[in-house]
């Protein structure tokens, strides 16, 4: 007579203990869910056709937990590690962190990585990458690919100059030091030698003039002596 309450009572603490456990396991990810990273700016893997100003990230959840002892904090890394990200720190205004870009991003790759204090306590450090791509100015492409003008003056030939090159003259050498001079000492030999025909040339005549004045001398002495002579001759 009892069996059949008793069997009815036992489905229903089964049942009841079974929608506990149900709810029990439907609440427990609410309970435990952390707060995350929902939206940011650049985007995860986005490619931009210009450098940002600033990197903005919004979180869920009721906000960020600051304090003088907390760090939330964002950098902008590029292939060589270093950061583009403003030396202040990250800006944070209820879920929202940014943090300013102060100078344009060369194009390439970059990573964004932050750290975050959330409301329920717990922190985390993520990151994610994007890329810039920005079209080059018209001086840089003309830098890089060159003036077509340039680059036809350098594929036509030139033409031949009509001036011949000069060839350069040989250093002296020894022989040609030796045959200078020996052709000034000829050339001192040949004006000694004439000056010594001179020489001899004038002691030569100087000879004769003295030859010819003697010559008269005794000639004119013979003729004015000669009737002299006669006279005393006839005398005798």
């Amino acid at each position: 007579m009892h069996s059949a309450p008793t069997s009815r009572v036992a489905w229903r603490l089964g049942g009841a203990v079974s929608a506990t456990l149900a709810l029990g396991l439907a609440a427990s990810p609410a309970a435990h869910a952390h707060d995350t990273l929902v939206e940011s700016a650049p985007e995860s893997d986005e490619v931009l056709e210009e450098s940002p100003d600033e990197v903005v990230l919004e979180f869920s959840g009721d906000g960020i937990t600051t304090g003088a002892a907390i760090t939330n904090d964002i950098v902008v890394l590029d292939s060589d590690q270093e950061d583009w990200a403003s030396e202040e720190p990250a800006e944070v205004e209820g879920s929202t962190m940014r943090t300013e870009i102060p100078e344009p991003l060369p194009n390439g790759e970059y990573e964004v990585r932050y750290r975050v204090v959330y409301s329920d306590g717990h922190d985390e450090e993520q990151g994610f990458t994007f890329e810039v791509e920005a079209p080059l100015e018209e001086g840089a492409d003309e830098a890089t690919l060159g003036d077509p003008d340039d680059a036809e003056a350098a594929e036509e030939p030139t033409e031949p100059s009509d001036e011949s090159p000069k060839t350069a003259e040989p250093p002296p050498t020894e022989e040609t030091d030796e045959d200078a001079a020996l052709s000034q000492s000829q050339a001192q030999g040949g004006d000694e030698r004439w000056g010594q025909g001179l020489f001899w040339a004038g002691l030569v005549a100087a000879l004769a003039a003295i030859v010819t004045v003697v010559w008269f001398a005794l000639r004119r002495r013979s003729t004015v002596s000669e009737p002299g002579g006669g006279s005393e001759r006839g005398g005798d």
